[in-house]
């Protein structure tokens, strides 16, 4: 090959080529920033839209269908999902992969400006947003202290610690939970209003109209230009008191004689603590293109500057740092590549035996993986768990095409071929090229799909399969350049010496003879290795169905969620109170690095919503090498302790936390998911799905999404009666809605702070119905009623929740795996529910990671039947042959057979990742295959040998660089097997499966493979011309 010829000859011009490729590689690997996940961007757009005191079924309607309806008719929808809760509705819009996000987002916008006039006027402005799901907190921190309050704590955190960490470098925002803010509350006296004859309205009124800050006009006097400002903001709380509301003949009424003033703090509604002391928690969020371990160094390096500015005794802690768990998986995978490394360069020189042909791969392997990572920096890829795993799968693949060259320039030297070395090294890699060449091209054939078929597994894998094309197709350069060259100028023209063969010289031999004694038994009985193999391959595909399922494997990371979930009209106090009990359980735990406790709030996404019957604890076990449990066993462990915690009427859930990161389908392992109009029926079909879900062996955490037992106050207005008195229905409204809730006609100025002056009845003093039925409306026309004089206050149940899916309501009841995959118990699930009967117009469907296993489904087929008509494609032109490309990719489901034999052994459900390790096995076959197959060919044409002849002396020729490669890959993928360092768990479903393909794929190219080459061409006189 010419390309060979001139990197021989031209020894300066090719060291100095590869010189300079590896200083730009290792330029980029210096550049290349740090990531737990790949990039994803996800088309996903949600919608929030708040309405104070909105009641579910309220923003049902108002809101939920006008909105939606009009978002049904963007372009590239999916499907919408939505969530209506009390003053909150919430719309993510799911567009199908390969939608232009910004696309998505600029069609978003247009349709809500459409529906804009058909919402309620007194809504806040819808926000809509770009939501990226791999946008997570690079860390969260936490501030307590023992002498500031948590208004104060709270006011500082909000109005200086945030400014500081805002300005770090990569830091997109903050978001901060827990803690109380500051506001003004002004306490109503009902009676000293009734007797001064002040209604609501004008209290309000008049607190707006003394709180003026206003640019008046300009002034010029002579050559001077002055600005007349009013300046009439509130200065102190003396004169909020002092404001005049009424002034007569009887006198002026200050504000002070019908309410009380006070400098307080908003309604506690979530309460937060660290370790069990009450703290105020910062999450930290970085930009888009930012890297995450960067951010996190240097807000960690800011908080080492403040630390001696601290006021008082302020406590800066670390809840979770993204960096650290990145820095340990990265660095798991990282030793992994390194011990893999080690143990090729060991299998390679035990079948070569020469330290000089083991120094020519020491060289080709870091020269490859270096050159490799300026191809990533220029493809904007990241160091990640999975662009390093497909790194470690690519170490088997590196060595291939040098060990084929050089162990055929080595034959070639033993033989005693004529010419020199530099002769000898050219004619080696020629007559190997076009099948390397051809092997590789197939090779990357089985992963080209990855590029065509849209999907969550696509996008999750994409930067690995092209690192292990990336890797391939630079292996195969070097392979046609630099390895003849090395080969060349490192081994000479010596050739062995005979008479006294090396040690693994006659290792080898001794093993090349039993192999032939094998192979010639085997081919004399053909149709008993057929026989055996396809027994091998009816025993895979009949335990295929044992082996469980899943989406992605649990990580050992030792982050731990302990949820607690009371019955609707639980206090936040109720529920704080239950938390408590259980940090008193865990506060002793040695294992236990640090909890956070979060009460009367659920976490969504990115941002805490006020839930007061919900709560949670988030524990971080101390690093896996610091524990002998792993995250899995302590669960079950405190599940067993939790036990005894009493949760009156509620659940307490005790589960691993899901990957952060990443796209995430529901909130449980399953999801039952029911649809129909009728929120009563879906609520009784809810509510007999759970039963029967947790009557199953395999589910725990069942809970239901829908709950119909919401106690609530219903103010019902005798309309006829109401306007006779001289009040509207939207009087009586307002009234209770300020009353109660509290209404902000105005704002306190403090420095440059402006915080909430808020009027409302004192909460102690509205405990009971009879309290809200005495409630004082004011007239139109002058004087005063009591709500129970124009309605009734009825104690009533509504739900807490309403859920749609493409417009339509929906139940959830959700349930995680217990001690099974999530397939097995899915299976059962489906089995229980196979026996329900459904009314007319509901249906039933799963999500969770049960959706998301059907859809990685359905892109594995289509990853598959693509990966072999394209491995197929290139063996064809190849071989200009349809039957010896049949041979080739008729063995591939024998060497699948042995994947589903090592999963069942080690106990590894099938799931995302196993879909690399079948490519690999698929990939690697067909490598084997034809490069046994060209060189039987050529034998069978070149020197006219019968094919059962032909495919004997390619077969003990061609077994050096079989097994080499064969057992290359398996000692590559060992370390990921063993899981042994952190961040292997997502990847070794992937190197175990792996290794079992790939163990018994040798066997099919040593046997199978010959036999079948025999059977095919015993009655073709000519196969190829």
């Amino acid at each position: 090959m010419k390309i060979t010829a001139l990197a021989v000859k031209r020894r300066i011009a090719t060291a100095a080529i590869v010189i300079t490729l590896i200083i730009l590689g290792g330029y980029g690997l210096w550049q290349l920033p740090t990531n737990f996940l790949p990039d994803m961007t996800y088309p996903m757009i949600k919608v929030y839209i708040y309405a104070r005191g909105a009641t579910p079924e309220e923003l049902n309607v108002n809101i939920a269908d006008p909105v939606e309806r009009q978002m049904a008719s963007v372009d590239g929808l999916d499907y919408l999902e939505s969530s209506s809760i009390e003053g909150m509705y919430t719309l993510t819009a799911n567009f199908q992969y390969g939608v232009p996000i910004d696309t998505a987002y600029q069609d978003a916008l247009a349709a809500m400006a459409r529906v804009a006039r058909k919402l309620p006027k007194d809504i806040d402005p819808p926000i809509v947003f770009k939501a990226d799901p791999s946008q997570l907190p690079v860390i969260q921190l936490t501030v307590s202290s023992d002498q500031m309050d948590l208004v104060k704590l709270r006011t500082w955190v909000d109005k200086w610690l945030q400014n500081q960490i805002i300005s770090v470098p990569g830091v997109a925002g903050t978001d901060i939970t827990g803690g109380l803010k500051r506001e003004i509350l002004i306490h109503l006296d009902n009676a000293a209003l009734e007797k001064y004859g002040l209604s609501l309205s004008a209290v309000t009124k008049r607190l707006q109209e003394e709180n003026i800050d206003q640019f008046g006009g300009r002034v010029t006097v002579g050559a001077r230009e002055f600005i007349a400002r009013t300046v009439g903001e509130y200065r102190s709380l003396d004169e909020i008191r002092s404001v005049v509301l009424k002034s007569g003949e009887t006198g002026k009424v200050y504000l002070k004689d019908v309410a009380k003033v006070e400098d307080g703090h908003e309604e506690t509604r979530v309460i937060t603590r660290l370790g069990g002391k009450p703290c105020v928690k910062l999450s930290v969020l970085k930009q888009a293109d930012a890297n995450t371990v960067e951010v996190a160094k240097a807000v960690e390096r800011k908080i080492a500057e403040l630390a001696g500015s601290l006021p008082g005794d302020v406590r800066l802690g670390i809840v979770e740092n993204q960096a650290d768990y990145v820095t340990a998986s990265l660095n798991g995978v990282r030793n992994a590549a390194v011990e893999a490394a080690v143990l090729i360069i060991l299998v390679v020189y035990l079948f070569l035996g020469s330290w000089r042909q083991v120094l020519i791969m020491m060289l080709v392997l870091p020269i490859t993986l270096i050159i490799n990572f300026i191809l990533m920096k220029l493809a904007g890829f990241s160091l990640n768990i999975f662009s390093l795993g497909g790194l470690v799968v690519a170490l088997g693949v590196v060595l291939d095409n040098a060990i084929v060259v050089v162990e055929n320039i080595t034959r070639l030297r033993h033989e005693g071929e004529a010419g020199s070395a530099e002769d000898l090294a050219i004619s080696g890699a020629a007559q190997v090229g076009p099948a390397i060449i051809a092997a590789t091209l197939a090779f990357l054939a089985v992963f080209l799909p990855f590029l065509l078929v849209p999907g969550l597994i696509s996008l999750l894998f994409r930067e690995l399969i092209l690192v292990i094309a990336g890797i391939v197709l630079v292996s195969l350069l070097l392979a046609l350049t630099a390895t003849p060259m090395l080969t060349a100028l490192l081994l000479g023209r010596q050739t062995s010496d005979s008479s006294s063969p090396g040690f693994f010289e006659r290792f080898f031999e001794s093993i090349k003879r039993r192999y032939e004694t094998l192979l010639l038994a085997a081919l004399a009985r053909r149709k008993l290795v057929l026989g055996v193999f396809a027994a091998i391959l009816i025993a895979g595909g009949v335990l295929f169905s044992f082996l469980g399922s899943e989406f992605l494997p649990s990580m050992d990371d030792g982050r731990i969620l302990v949820k607690v979930k009371l019955p609707t009209g639980a206090s936040v106090a109720e529920t704080d109170r239950i938390l408590s009990d259980i940090e008193e359980k865990i506060a002793k735990d040695p294992l236990i690095e640090s909890y956070f406790t979060l009460a009367g709030a659920k976490v969504v996404g990115l941002y805490a919503f006020e839930i007061a019957n919900e709560g949670e604890i988030n524990i971080q076990l101390v690093p896996r090498h610091k524990r002998k449990l792993g995250t899995g066993d302590y669960i079950k462990k405190l599940r067993g302790a939790l036990s005894k915690v009493s949760v009156p009427g509620g659940n307490l859930i005790v589960a691993q936390m899901k990957m952060k990161g990443m796209r995430k389908i529901g909130e449980a392992d399953i999801e039952v998911k029911i649809k129909g109009e009728d929120i009563k029926i879906l609520f009784d079909l809810a509510r007999k799905t759970s039963e029967t879900m947790n009557t199953l062996k395999h589910f725990r955490n069942v809970y239901v999404s829908m709950d119909l037992t919401k106690p609530e106050y219903q103010i019902r207005i005798d309309r006829a009666r109401a306007a006779s008195l001289g009040v509207t229905v939207a009087d009586i409204a307002s009234t209770a809605q300020t009353l109660l809730s509290g209404a902000v006609p105005t704002r306190f100025r403090d420095g440059e702070d402006f915080y909430n002056i808020r009027v409302r009845i004192p909460e102690k003093n509205i405990v009971s119905r009879q309290d809200v039925e005495n409630l004082i409306i004011s007239r139109t026309k002058g004087g005063y009623l009591r709500l129970r004089d124009v309605a009734q206050v009825v104690q009533a149940t509504g739900p807490v929740e309403i859920l749609r899916e493409d417009q339509v309501k929906e139940v959830i009841i959700r349930g995680d795996a217990a001690d099974v995959s999530v397939g097995v118990a899915l299976v059962e699930l489906k089995e229980a529910m196979a026996k329900f009967n459904l009314p007319g117009g509901y249906e039933v469907l799963y999500g969770g990671q049960a959706q998301m296993m059907q859809d990685m489904t359905k892109s594995i087929v289509m990853i598959l039947g693509f990966a072999l008509f394209f491995a197929f494609a290139v063996l064809a032109v190849q071989f200009n042959s349809l039957k010896l490309p049949a041979l080739v990719m008729s063995v591939i489901p024998f060497g699948l057979a042995g994947t589903v034999l090592a999963l069942l052994l080690t106990g590894i459900p099938l799931g995302a990742t196993l879909i690399i390790g079948i490519l690999v096995v698929i990939a690697l076959t067909v490598n084997q295959g034809v490069l046994l197959i060209t060189f039987t060919e050529s034998l069978r044409i070149n020197d006219k040998l019968s094919p059962r002849e032909a495919i004997i002396t390619a077969a003990k020729l061609r077994l050096r660089p079989v097994l080499m490669l064969s057992f290359c890959f398996i000692a590559g993928l060992i370390p990921l097997a063993l899981n042994i360092e952190e961040g292997g768990d997502m990847l070794q479903p992937m190197a175990a499966g792996a290794i079992g393909g790939l163990a018994l794929g040798l066997m099919v190219t040593l046997f199978l493979l010959p036999s079948l080459y025999v059977i095919f061409t015993a009655k073709d006189k000519e196969i190829t011309k």
